[in-house]
């Protein structure tokens, strides 16, 4: 069973941290919640649940969340729920209303996560992310008077290529070698 949830982006300065504290929004993993379409891919994992009883799964935030900060972090799937129950800004990624301190699910639940948010999913969302910032790339190189050239003359390549000087030594100590010992006497 899967409960569709309505509003999965809450603002930094909505979060709710112990002793009043605050979010910066500048934080890399605030940066990152406001990138990511959650919506746009919440509607593909509600589909791998087909029955309408049963206990209610984990949000899509939670679950591709956790994937991208393991992945990110390298971490295992057990060092993930410590950093997470650990850090709010990551609890924020993972879209809770506020700080907790205890563990947001069992490790073991890395396994249905990473069953349900198959290849195509993940690559989903690295198209849906890299679209617009494609076109704001190619709005920004049409809007550069440096690269209209004039027709007949050529453009120099932003990059020019270096003259390295310098002695390349190479080891040949531990080259493979196929020797032959006789072994009859």
């Amino acid at each position: 069973m899967y409960k569709h949830n309505e509003r999965q982006m809450i603002l930094p300065e909505e979060f709710c941290l112990p002793f009043a504290g605050k979010l910066n929004p500048k934080n890399r993993w605030c940066q990152l919640a406001l990138i990511i379409p959650w919506d746009a891919v919440e509607t593909k994992y509600a589909k791998n649940f087909k029955s309408k009883s049963g206990q209610a799964a984990y949000s899509l935030r939670v679950a591709l969340g956790a994937l991208i900060i393991q992945n990110r972090k390298s971490l295992s799937d057990r060092e993930l729920v410590e950093e997470i129950s650990e850090n709010p800004y990551l609890q924020y990624f993972l879209g809770f209303k506020s700080f907790v301190q205890d563990k947001p699910f069992d490790p073991s639940l890395m396994v249905h996560f990473r069953k349900r948010l198959g290849k195509d999913i993940i690559n989903e969302v690295n198209e849906l992310i890299a679209k617009p910032l494609s076109t704001t790339k190619d709005s920004d190189d049409d809007n550069n008077p440096g690269n209209n050239a004039p027709s007949g003359t050529e453009r120099e390549s932003p990059k020019q290529e270096k003259e390295t000087t310098g002695k390349l030594i190479l080891d040949a100590t531990c080259t493979p070698a196929d020797i032959h010992y006789p072994t009859d006497l």
